[in-house]
């Protein structure tokens, strides 16, 4: 089946995103997250102290905060639904999409019911407006990919249908 070009560029940007992340979290499962944000909070004692100071409390709550023990193995899980998705959607099978729906904006509906712990999760550096932009941002990436998904797979289906068509004519005509 011929795939419409676009879906081949998707495939490929998304898989770089989901290999990228993977590789991040990886890192950051192996590291102590606790010893690493005081050492950063020491660096930036001298240029913002602000920071500083809310790099040192985060890191002393990782040892309390249910949540920044949980949330790197939840983003896991949707790391790797999000893989499986977009694996079914070069397949063609029309599962994916939803399942790729589900794995990009589940985190954004689980982020306002947990929404101060979110925050602090996510503020690590340039504070609450900083977390609430980048949420966004990613929020936009989402939904155009989304949109681009769906769009490169209908596209897809009418070039395996017009396919289909074409070749019931030509077999009707000999």
């Amino acid at each position: 089946m011929q795939k419409h070009p676009l879906l081949r560029y998707l495939f490929i940007a998304s898989l770089t995103a989901i290999i990228i992340q993977l590789i991040s979290l990886s890192i950051n499962l192996v590291k102590d997250p606790k010893k690493s944000m005081l050492e950063q909070a020491e660096k930036l004692r001298d240029i913002k102290p602000d920071m500083a100071n809310q790099l040192e409390e985060m890191a002393y709550e990782y040892e309390t905060n249910k949540y920044f023990k949980v949330m790197p193995f939840v983003n896991l899980f949707f790391i790797l639904l999000s893989l499986v998705a977009v694996v079914l959607m070069w397949q063609m099978n029309k599962k994916g999409w939803y399942v790729y729906l589900f794995s990009e904006f589940a985190p954004y509906v689980l982020s306002i019911f947990t929404w101060e712990d979110y925050i602090k999760y996510t503020s690590g550096f340039g504070g609450k407006t900083m977390a609430i932009a980048s949420t966004l941002i990613m929020l936009a990436f989402d939904i155009l990919f989304a949109g681009l998904y769906f769009y490169a797979l209908r596209e897809t289906e009418k070039l395996a249908d017009s396919n289909n068509t074409d070749n019931n004519n030509e077999s009707i005509t000999i």
